[in-house]
């Protein structure tokens, strides 16, 4: 992002796995994405050195983070600490979530 202005609807992003896409907005020193979630994708175990903060804005998802598992709804916010496993799976219909990162991902930087 070289802009101060972008929008989420038309930026490019990066599909990790199958049916995840991801597309991020960064300064300097923080991140936070836009990902959508195809019907039925799973994001498999994986763990970062990132602190992660996820919010639902649309769909459902199983999201496991370290031992506990919750179903997130939109308007759920989930934490994800430093180097703890976590997953998630789509229920259904299409999802999105919008995650906050410190510090930023390189790998996500469009």
């Amino acid at each position: 992002m070289t802009e101060n202005f972008a929008s989420f609807k038309t930026m490019q992003g990066i599909s990790p796995v199958e049916g995840v896409m991801i597309k991020s907005a960064h300064l300097d020193n923080v991140m936070m994405t836009y990902m959508e979630f195809a019907p039925g994708s799973i994001l498999p175990e994986h763990k970062h050195p990132h602190e992660q903060i996820t919010t639902i804005i649309a769909g459902n998802m199983e999201m496991t983070v370290g031992d506990q598992t919750q179903l997130m709804r939109p308007g759920d916010v989930a934490t994800v600490p430093p180097n703890i496993v976590h997953s998630a799976k789509v229920i259904e219909e299409k999802a999105i979530a919008i995650d906050a990162w410190s510090p930023i991902r390189e790998d996500y930087k469009l």
